[in-house]
């Protein structure tokens, strides 16, 4: 990460990077909860990418630096996850951007899940799932924004690149890009046995959002060692 980026007293999204301009909420934040001063550094990201340092001035903020392109990850990283109970689906999501995720999918009820939206309630939760990912972004510094997908089958994930995070899961970490996490009651019997390999997470019986966090951690250390 450049040492701007991190520095910077606060990052925000924005829609045009030649002319950065922030949203009422940003503003909001920025003064209101992080209260900085005139001068402060606050690096401005378009999501894909493109990023430059601002200094924050009386409500907004004014270039100080070029535009910077950073490239993306030549391989992008999935964690599918079965919505559980209570926020700590919330918590997956935030723990996963941060971690550097690039794409989460959300997946349909499976046969052991307990959470199951009312399909009028659907695009209400993705927009809040989208809204923790964005937060999340901002605090890690991300300068690419990571796509939140869903719900989707299991099928329709495919089957390159593909392993279900089950206990004694024989699959190596080579060449896996997506890696499902079932619900608190884990997979059934009946999903084991699809075509997708399993791959262990380690000795011990895993909460599924913690599952989905320790699995992440060891799918980005060994793809971008």
């Amino acid at each position: 990460m450049m040492d701007e980026l991190r520095r910077s007293s606060a990052h925000v999204f924005v829609e045009d990077i030649s002319h950065p301009v922030l949203t009422y909420s940003d503003v909001h934040h920025l003064s209101r909860v992080l209260r900085l001063k005139n001068g402060e550094v606050v690096s401005c990201s378009d999501g894909h990418g493109a990023w430059r340092v601002t200094h924050w001035k009386d409500g907004a903020v004014e270039s100080v630096s070029e535009v910077v392109t950073e490239p993306e990850h030549s391989i992008l990283l999935t964690v599918a996850i079965a919505p559980v109970k209570g926020d700590k689906t919330d918590l997956t999501i935030e723990k996963l951007v941060e971690i550097g995720i690039d794409r989460i999918a959300i997946l349909q009820p499976l046969e052991r899940s307990v959470v199951r939206w009312d399909s009028d309630k659907t695009s209400q939760v993705l927009d809040r799932y989208r809204r923790i990912a964005l937060a999340a972004a901002m605090q890690s510094r991300r300068v690419y924004l990571p796509e939140i997908v869903g719900p989707v089958s299991l099928d329709a994930l495919g089957v390159d690149g593909i392993a279900m995070a089950e206990p004694g899961g024989q699959a190596s970490w080579d060449g896996v890009r997506t890696l499902v996490i079932g619900p608190e009651g884990g997979f059934s019997p009946s999903e084991l046995a699809s075509s997708l390999p399993t791959i262990d997470l380690g000795s011990t019986i895993l909460r599924a959002e913690t599952a989905a966090i320790v699995g992440a951690s060891l799918m980005v250390a060994h793809s971008r060692r």
